[in-house]
């Protein structure tokens, strides 16, 4: 059995002190305590182990911020020892529930929404010289921040795609990295940057197909071929360059950054499990791409997240991040425009059931290459 040691409980009390204050403002969101699972994460080998103090159950994750914690009435081994010389304790979470309070701090998702729409959204064309002046203000900063880089490395007159392309490095994946880091979010793995699971090329397959019809809808309406003119004009090769690193960015903040900000606690869940027992021929298929999970003991909302096979307190964050999606293509064609909504929701719900936001960035890369061959088609 360990105990902490005297300067770990002072610098506890300390940072528990910071930390009521930032719940308080809202900044940080509260942690509830409750009876939880008994099964924690010990360092990277994932072992189960049942820590207490007090009657709050813990999870003992080797991080290197305070010492050890003690482990029931079984003396860990010595490498569990050496694992956990400076580990950190953090609350357990239930399995299949939230590991959170109830919602995300209001505060964090209303600054990272306005972020999405102040910064990457280009202002329609019938606002008024006024607001598009204010609205502008963010991006034309970091379109100089871009510029004075450009200069920096001697490329003294990028093309409108490499500017582009600079723009989404800096505010959509750098700038926000840096922010959720300050929260203390800073690992990738909370936000997305994981392994996709098996039902990876299931989802993908099937979405590309039933993508097909939509897709020639959008590139057959008259306005779409003469919005992405320009872009055509600069080749196939950087056009698809072009494509790869802008669609990363985007991705990495709307399905990656944003997904792990909306949820409680301000991380991605854990990994959902792939329940495939069904007798039925239907019902097996739906499990086969990753829906038709139990439901057994849900109400609610919930028997529809846990049916889609998705953690509780996924679907506001889902949600939230389909809207902003379908924001960014504010200014593109009707079409597109239209179908961004659904997509941007579908795009969110394949990042979760895939375990990773590199997910909807490949069907993403699929759908835009599939379009730029019916523009060429259409165009030659």
């Amino acid at each position: 059995r360990y105990t902490l040691p005297e300067s770990a409980v002072a610098v506890a009390g300390t940072s528990k002190t910071l930390l009521v204050t930032l719940r308080r403002l809202c900044i940080l969101p509260r942690v509830e305590s409750g009876i939880a699972d008994e099964n924690i994460t010990l360092g990277m080998k994932q072992r189960a182990n049942t820590s207490t103090i007090g009657q709050l159950p813990l999870r003992v994750s080797c991080r290197g911020a305070i010492g050890a914690t003690a482990m029931g009435n079984k003396r860990p081994s010595g490498r569990s020892r050496r694992l956990c010389s400076n580990a950190a304790v953090t609350p357990a979470r239930r399995v299949g529930q939230p590991d959170g309070p109830r919602g995300a701090a209001p505060l964090v998702m209303v600054i990272a929404s306005l972020y999405v729409l102040w910064v990457i959204v280009v202002p329609p064309g019938w606002v008024t010289p006024e607001i598009r002046r204010i609205w502008r203000t963010p991006q034309l900063a970091v379109h100089r921040f871009v510029g004075v880089l450009y200069d920096a490395i001697g490329l003294d007159a990028p093309s409108l795609q490499s500017r582009a392309a600079g723009f989404y490095v800096v505010a959509a994946v750098i700038v926000p990295l840096i922010v959720v880091t300050l929260l203390g979010r800073g690992r990738l793995t909370d936000l997305g940057w994981r392994r996709p699971n098996r039902l990876l090329l299931r989802i993908l397959g099937c979405s590309f197909v039933i993508s097909i019809p939509f897709l020639y809808w959008m590139v057959g309406s008259r306005g779409f071929l003469a919005y992405y003119e320009p872009y055509l004009e600069a080749g196939l090769p950087r056009l698809t360059l072009y494509y790869l690193v802008v669609l990363f960015c985007e991705h990495s903040l709307m399905e990656g950054t944003m997904l792990g900000v909306f949820r409680r606690g301000h991380r991605w869940p854990a990994p959902a499990r792939v329940v495939s027992h069904a007798t039925s021929p239907v019902r097996r298929a739906l499990q086969w791409i990753g829906v038709a999970q139990p439901t057994r003991g849900a109400t609610g909302h919930q028997r529809l997240t846990r049916w889609l096979g998705l953690h509780d307190g996924c679907l506001g964050a889902l949600l939230l991040s389909g809207v902003l999606f379908g924001m960014v293509h504010w200014g593109k064609n009707g079409r597109e425009f239209l179908l961004s909504f659904p997509g941007g929701v579908f795009l969110a719900y394949f990042a979760y059931r895939c375990n990773s936001w590199h997910a909807p960035y490949l069907l993403h890369v699929s759908t835009v290459a599939a379009a730029g061959l019916m523009m060429f088609a259409l165009r030659g």
